[in-house]
């Protein structure tokens, strides 16, 4: 009679193979995990594209004027989400514009802890610089647009750059009405970035600018008013050029003048 015989794991060869698993467990998750974000920054940066496109269509039916940020209250019972420009812009995106932020009004990567981690750096806003306007009463979008600047800001040094934003504030008596013709370098003028535009702590509260720098694996996305996106890595407000003419410095993706 033929007669086989098996030889069962021992404990040892058990924990060696459990072991085995383990160290590739450890190395493939972090990279599975890059690859689900680098998918949802994928995402983030689509819906920065279809908000550029929608800024662009905006300005062609009000005369080349870059949507504003806020606008006043226009007539009695408006709701807060026809002010600001998650709401303007619902013509031209036909999705979003309400609370909590869906649509291409949401990014699926974003985290409060990661707007936080690059406010709170001492060359954005500080150490708990937006600390008091969360939690968010309304979150409109996970995105912010550029506010309105009357006349720019710094020194034109390396260590203040001049900045210009080239956002509008609509119907606000001695804020400016900013049109696409005064946009010198539209491929490079940042008008939205990741971040927020909510209500909190009893304030309309929109972040812009170097509020994204760890919002996508230590960079974050931004649309520009010749309607494309992309990411900028770290933040973007220390990214510098030099003016010929003078020599003075200014911020390369904020200064809309130059």
């Amino acid at each position: 009679m033929f007669r086989t015989s098996r030889r069962a794991f021992t404990l040892i060869e058990l924990l060696v193979v459990i072991a085995i698993i383990a160290i590739l467990a450890a190395i493939l998750f972090p990279v599975f995990a890059q690859a689900r974000e680098k998918a949802r920054a994928i995402s983030c940066i689509s819906n920065g594209k279809q908000l550029g496109t929608g800024v662009l269509m905006y300005a062609q039916d009000y005369d080349e004027t870059i949507i504003p940020w806020l606008t006043i209250t226009e007539y009695a019972g408006e709701l807060r989400k026809e002010r600001l420009w998650t709401g303007k812009i619902q013509p031209y995106m036909k999705s979003g514009g309400a609370f909590p932020a869906n649509g291409p009004m949401k990014c699926p990567s974003f985290s409060e802890q990661a707007l936080k981690s690059g406010a709170n750096d001492p060359a954005c806003d500080g150490p708990g610089g937006l600390d008091p306007y969360f939690p968010a009463l309304e979150m409109y979008a996970n995105y912010g647009i550029s506010f309105d600047m009357v006349s720019p800001i710094g020194a034109g040094t390396q260590a203040s750059p001049y900045a210009w934003y080239p956002g509008s504030r609509g119907s606000y008596a001695g804020q400016p009405t900013r049109s696409l013709v005064e946009i010198q370098r539209p491929a490079e003028t940042a008008i939205m970035s990741d971040g927020v535009t909510m209500v909190g702590g009893g304030f309309f509260v929109i972040t812009f600018g170097c509020e994204a720098a760890n919002m996508h694996q230590g960079g974050g996305n931004f649309t520009f008013l010749d309607g494309h996106a992309k990411r900028i890595n770290k933040n973007a407000e220390r990214y510098m050029t030099q003016r010929a003419s003078d020599g003075k410095w200014f911020e390369t993706y904020f200064m809309f003048s130059e």
